[in-house]
């Protein structure tokens, strides 16, 4: 269970990622203390629609909340096709290898001692991770994984 200043701080930035100028680019359902659902589509594809589950241990936390998406029909977090394909997206092992995913970081243990990548939780983390995930989508998509 997630302590109380976590889940006031998440509450927070959930708020604030709701309204900023770019939150047309997301649907946000906040699923649990910590957890919440966006629907996110790349630009010029906005028909193909993903669910992102974004989930922190600690909000805002030493490190960056684990990301996965999730099968529309069933809420499953192990169903390849509901994976888009983009740089360091892994459907077949359900992560994403980059710095700004608990995956990444299980990966890659060193890059907590790394500087340039070292995570950031700074600032508004919820926010900062949707707008990382649309710029990825937007740059690198190569179309749902088949």
């Amino acid at each position: 269970m997630a302590s109380e200043l976590s889940t006031l701080n998440f509450a927070d930035d959930l708020a604030e990622a709701r309204q900023v100028h770019d939150a047309h680019r997301w649907v946000l359902e906040h699923r649990g203390d910590l957890e919440v659902w966006a629907t996110v589509a790349p630009e010029g594809h906005e028909n193909d629609q993903f669910i992102a589950r974004l989930f922190w241990i600690e909000y805002p936390g030493a490190e960056p909340p684990s990301v996965k998406f999730v099968h529309q029909a069933t809420g499953r977090l192990d169903v390849q096709t509901a994976w888009p394909q983009a740089p360091g997206f892994r459907p077949t092992s359900f992560d994403i290898c980059a710095n700004w995913t608990a995956e990444g970081f299980a990966l890659h243990p060193e890059w907590r001692k790394d500087t340039r990548v070292r995570w950031q939780s700074e600032g508004n983390v919820l926010l900062k991770e949707l707008r990382i995930l649309v710029h990825v989508l937007d740059t690198g998509y190569q179309g749902r994984f088949k």
